[in-house]
């Protein structure tokens, strides 16, 4: 039987990945926890051996507003929704940069043994939104893939935003030295990403799925996907909150898919988004230690291993370095008239 895994995939994505749900009144609170949050979280990743895979918003890296100004894809999106484009933030990203740029966090993040980070593109790309093309998005990958190479750091994996897997982007991929993608279960909860057939109705479902395995038993498998790996996610870890009950039976949820997952040999990938223990963190620290210290029993009992996600590509394809450049310098521009 194959040593099973024990995967963990974060979106780091700070307000970028919420910009168009959320408003800085309401949610700027659980965005600056990430400061707290995530040197809490690499502790306890630290002290329990734990290797997980951080899908960091390309944008998150740069210095500051003016670095961020400065680096724009030649090929921008053109969302027909312009209420999801970042580029239109200027001015709430000027007034509130500790909600947009984190590269502090990043550097602790590449400090810390064992953590991978991976890419979550440029701007929190969504693939499914019209008006996006598969040239917008290398595009965007490339200005991911050149502040990824400023800080030292070749991406072997990757997470598209919201969940949202387009075959035809996929093959943007392995020319950015990229071997690893987050896909989604083939079941209808989970196969089109954020979107969930059903509306509200199978949102409800979705959350259920969290309770009860109407999913199943939340084992996967890297899958051979071309010159990709395919390393779907299993279940989203949800926040603690007092407003709803039930955070024993969701615990006990993911303790018997990891268990699972131990004694078949499969692989458990969870997920979920650092702002998710932006409020409320002690509560939600409890809740992954428990997970942690749940992992570390499978590990002696089964020979479960801790693995990111990049620890999924072919040894015999390493990560390279340069792939900014390899992609073409027509797709990376910066803005004249605006410092670094």
């Amino acid at each position: 039987m194959s040593t099973s895994s024990f995967v963990i995939s974060l979106d780091f994505e700070l307000f970028w990945g919420v910009s168009d749900s959320q408003e800085v009144a309401g949610y700027g609170r659980n965005v600056l926890g990430e400061w707290e949050a995530i040197p809490r979280m690499l502790d306890l990743f630290r002290r329990y051996g734990a290797r997980v895979t951080w899908a960091t918003v390309g944008m998150i890296m740069c210095r500051d507003y003016h670095q961020w100004r400065a680096i724009r894809p030649l090929a921008a999106p053109r969302y027909e929704r312009c209420g999801i484009d970042p580029y239109r933030l200027d001015a709430l990203v000027s007034e509130h940069p500790a909600l947009f740029f984190a590269r502090p966090l990043v550097e602790q993040i590449l400090a810390t043994p064992g953590q991978e980070l991976a890419t979550h593109t440029y701007s929190h790309f969504y693939c499914k939104e019209p008006g996006t093309t598969v040239a917008q998005f290398a595009a965007d990958l490339a200005c991911a893939l050149a502040l990824a190479e400023e800080m030292g750091v070749c991406f072997r994996s990757a997470v598209f935003p919201r969940n949202q897997v387009v075959e035809q982007y996929l093959d943007v991929l392995p020319e950015a030295g990229i071997q690893v993608y987050r896909g989604t279960l083939h079941h209808w909860l989970y196969r089109n990403g954020d979107a969930v057939a059903g509306g509200l109705l199978g949102r409800a479902v979705r959350y259920a799925d969290a309770f009860v395995p109407l999913s199943g038993n939340g084992v996967v498998h890297a899958l051979a996907d071309g010159a990709l790996v395919n390393l779907p996610a299993s279940l989203f870890l949800y926040p603690w909150s007092g407003r709803y009950r039930g955070t024993a039976t969701r615990l006990e949820r993911l303790k018997r898919a990891m268990n699972a997952a131990a004694r078949s040999g499969g692989v458990f990938h969870l997920w979920w988004h650092p702002h998710n223990f932006g409020a409320n963190l002690e509560q939600n620290l409890a809740v992954l230690e428990a997970l942690l210290e749940h992992y570390r029993g499978l590990a002696e009992r089964y020979g479960m291993e801790s693995r990111c996600m990049g620890d999924f590509a072919a040894p015999e394809a390493p990560a390279h370095c340069g792939a900014a450049q390899a992609m073409g310098p027509l797709q990376l521009r910066r803005e004249t008239g605006s410092r670094p």
